[in-house]
């Protein structure tokens, strides 16, 4: 046994002693990755000195935070090793490195507004959390975006590469790229004239994180801009008292509101972004909140023309298109709505377009779009279904003209006329002047009676209950005769009169005439009422036979069936 207990103990100290070589190899991989893993270059700010022992540079997120910390202690000289400062000749890199790390901090602060998510504690910056679906899902990186600023026509990128100088160590420093662009970064970012002539307690942070001057600027700034806006306002309100021609008039009201959006906006642009140079927190704010106002004040000024061009062309005055003559204006007006909504609606969708496009709004914020365009569309969905049920509603109704501007339409029982569809409710014009507003959707779900739609004729009636006894052949000859008199009633050939039925009271009759237009219908119909009822009693004058009931309730008293005394 001990022969063959002694040759186990010697396999299995020679597979630990295999496995502990192989480990050794591995272990200093972990550490440094593949190759593909860093930028290899043969030396790296030889003119600097030893890194100082409380830097780390080996992570994403230990090189930024040294950088920040030593700035902070106001060290530029050691910032300056998180820069590649390969394009500086070695005996440069000492006061260069450290005027570039200062100049590369201020524009940090007041402009750039890091995405830390993006800043991992790994040498290899793999992103452990990562969707699996995601094109760099379980791959080491060795360069990293971690934000995006403006450089006049052009974008500057802040990106920090992982290099291996030599057989060193890989570390993480701001790419050669963005150490050549702090220049002219600074240029336009760093301290305006204005901020040079400041004392130094008006640049000083204060609790709120931002400095004294713009803590007291930026309410300047605000009023400024209200104060301009005023003053546009009663400028074009005095061009326009002063304005005779219909053109004249046209531009000034078409250009009014734009141009107030517009001074407003470029106060707050020139005194916030220009003069003052707020810091990046409140820039990211301040840059998409203007570009907005300057998209908003196209979109007025569009619209106004179309307003404009739109009354020219069809008039959408609802008593006029009321007018049953004005059936195919009614449909033009109707289908001019509609696609007003249409353009408003994509010249939202275009606005917003250019708004993040250009603000860079997601990006500098470090939200990414596409992986919370998900969410935030059924956030807002979920949000805005009834007004956007409401758009597609009235677009719906400009489409198949269910209901026309200027239709005569019964709704729920009252008489109204289609004044306005607007994107979220139908304004409809009651009998008395008064206006109904009613949501589209629930328009669109409840049922109407159109008097217009087809044909704006009508048959009006008139029931009048009749004594026992009358005369209907005499009545109806008078009613005829009234409808000839009668200028609304056009069609004197469907002129009748029908018993609907009988009973102890008298005899219903039913008194039948052609309205054709339906803003006359109610009028009319209680006009020939009134005067069938004269005539009624006007016969029974020249006759002396009851043609209008003469009982009352009393006289249905007694047997079961007795009817009622015609007198």
């Amino acid at each position: 046994m001990c022969p063959i207990l002694a040759v186990m103990m010697g396999l299995r100290f020679l597979i630990f002693v295999v496995a502990l070589a192989l480990a050794v190899p591995a272990a200093a991989q972990d550490q440094s990755g593949p190759p593909g893993t860093w930028f290899p270059v043969e030396a790296l700010n030889t003119g600097l000195g030893p890194l100082p022992d409380d830097m780390s540079i080996r992570t994403p997120q230990g090189a930024v935070e040294s950088f920040l910390d030593a700035i902070a202690d106001d060290r530029p000289e050691d910032a300056a090793h998180v820069l590649d400062l390969s394009e500086i000749p070695p005996d440069a890199q000492a006061a260069r490195g450290a005027e570039l790390a200062t100049k590369f901090a201020v524009v940090l602060k007041r402009r750039a507004i890091l995405s830390y998510s993006a800043l991992l504690e790994r040498p290899d910056a793999l992103d452990a959390a990562q969707s699996s679906s995601a094109a760099l899902a379980g791959e080491p990186r060795r360069s990293l975006l971690i934000g995006i600023l403006e450089k006049g026509d052009s974008e500057a990128a802040i990106r920090l590469n992982r290099i291996r100088p030599g057989d060193g160590d890989p570390v993480w420093v701001f790419s050669r790229r963005t150490v050549s662009q702090i220049p002219a970064l600074y240029a336009l970012y760093g301290p305006s004239r204005f901020e040079q002539a400041l004392p130094n307690w008006l640049v000083q942070k204060t609790i709120l994180g931002t400095r004294v001057f713009e803590t007291i600027g930026l309410p300047i700034t605000l009023i400024l801009a209200g104060f301009a806006g005023r003053i546009t306002f009663l400028l074009f309100r005095s061009l326009a008292r002063r304005a005779s021609g219909y053109w004249s008039r046209t531009a000034l009201r078409a250009i009014r509101w734009p141009s107030i959006l517009i001074v407003t906006t470029t106060v707050v642009l020139v005194a916030a972004l220009k003069i003052f140079t707020v810091s990046g927190t409140v820039a990211s704010i301040l840059t998409p909140v203007t570009l907005i106002g300057y998209v908003v004040a196209v979109m007025l000024f569009a619209m106004t023309l179309l307003d404009t061009a739109l009354d020219r062309i069809v008039t959408f005055d609802a008593d006029n298109l009321a007018d049953p003559d004005n059936s195919t204006v009614r449909a033009q007006a109707t289908l001019m709505t509609g696609a007003r909504r249409v353009l408003m609606v994509g010249g939202v969708l275009i606005g917003t377009g250019i708004v993040l496009a250009s603000a860079n709004v997601f990006r500098s914020l470090g939200f990414s779009l596409l992986a919370s365009a998900g969410a935030v569309t059924l956030i807002v969905g979920f949000a805005a279904q009834h007004i956007l049920g409401n758009i597609l509603a009235s677009l719906q109704i400009s489409l198949n003209r269910s209901a026309r501007i200027g239709d005569q339409i019964i709704f729920e029982g009252q008489f109204c006329t289609v004044e306005r569809i607007h994107f979220t409710y139908v304004q409809l014009k009651k009998w008395n002047a008064n206006r109904l507003v009613v949501p589209v959707s629930y328009f669109l779900s409840d049922t109407f009676e159109s008097w217009s739609l087809v044909d704006a004729s009508m048959i009006c009636s008139a029931e009048i209950t009749l004594a026992q006894r009358a005369d209907i052949d005499a009545l109806r000859d008078r009613f005829m005769t009234i409808c000839k008199e009668d200028e609304f009633v056009t069609d004197r050939s469907g002129c009748t009169v029908v018993i609907l039925s009988q009973d102890a009271f008298g005899i219903v009759a039913r008194f039948q005439f052609p309205v054709d237009d339906p803003n006359q219908t109610w009028a009319t119909e209680c006009r020939v009422r009134e005067a069938i009822l004269t005539a009624a009693q006007a016969l029974e004058e020249e006759t002396g036979n009851p043609v209008l009931p003469q009982g009352s309730l009393d006289d249905m008293d007694g047997a079961p069936g007795a009817s009622v005394s015609a007198g």
